[in-house]
C-alpha cells in the first residue's frame, strides 16, 4: 500500500538535513528516522517504510509464552508483505511510540534505539485488540543513506492495556 504524502516529503526533508556531511550519524537523525516511521506507520503506508530498511533488514519478533517461547525472523519482503496484509484487514488503527532511548556508537556510524509501540486494532470484523512490544532497533548508512537494519520486537505478556 503505497500513499504519497506532504508528511513523508518533509521528513525526507528533515532527514537529509540531519546527516552530516562527513556521514556521522546523531541521536536528532535517529529520532527523526523513528518519527518519518512512525508516521508511515500512522498512515498504513509500507511504501514510506520501505526506503528507511536496510537492503538485509531483518526483524526478530519474540513472543513470550507460559510453554516455548516463540521466535521468528524475518526479511525486509517478508516484513514489508506482513505489515501490508496486516493493514489491509482492519478497520481501525492506532500506533504510539513511547519510553524511547537512543545510544550513538562513539564513532557516530552506528546506532540503537529502544522504546515501547503500542498498536490498537479494530479488525473488519469488529475484534479489538491491543499489541505491546518493547521495540530494539539497530541504525547505520548504507551507500550514504539511513537506514534501520534490524529490528527485534519483544512482546509484553500480562495487562497490555496502555497506561
Amino acid at each position: 500500500m503505497v500513499k504519497a504524502s506532504a508528511w513523508l516529503l518533509s521528513g525526507v526533508t528533515l532527514l537529509v538535513s540531519s546527516v552530516l556531511a562527513d556521514g556521522v550519524i546523531t541521536s536528532a537523525w535517529i529520532r527523526e528516522v523513528i518519527e518519518v516511521t512512525d508516521a508511515a506507520s500512522v498512515h498504513q503506508d509500507t511504501g514510506g517504510i520501505e526506503p528507511y530498511l536496510a537492503t538485509d533488514f531483518y526483524k526478530y519478533i519474540d513472543v513470550p509464552t507460559n510453554d516455548i517461547p516463540a521466535t521468528v525472523r524475518i526479511d525486509k519482503t517478508q516484513y514489508l508483505e506482513m505489515i501490508d496484509k496486516g493493514w489491509q484487514s482492519i478497520d481501525q488503527y492506532d500506533y504510539q511510540r513511547t519510553n524511547t532511548v537512543v545510544h550513538v556508537a562513539k564513532d557516530g556510524r552506528s546506532a540503537e534505539s529502544f522504546s515501547t509501540v503500542v498498536e490498537n486494532v479494530v479488525t473488519s470484523d469488529g475484534q479489538e485488540m491491543v499489541s505491546k512490544v518493547r521495540e530494539y532497533a539497530s541504525y547505520a548508512l548504507e551507500d550514504g543513506q539511513p537506514v534501520i537494519i534490524s529490528i527485534e520486537s519483544l512482546t509484553l505478556v500480562g495487562d497490555t492495556t496502555p497506561e
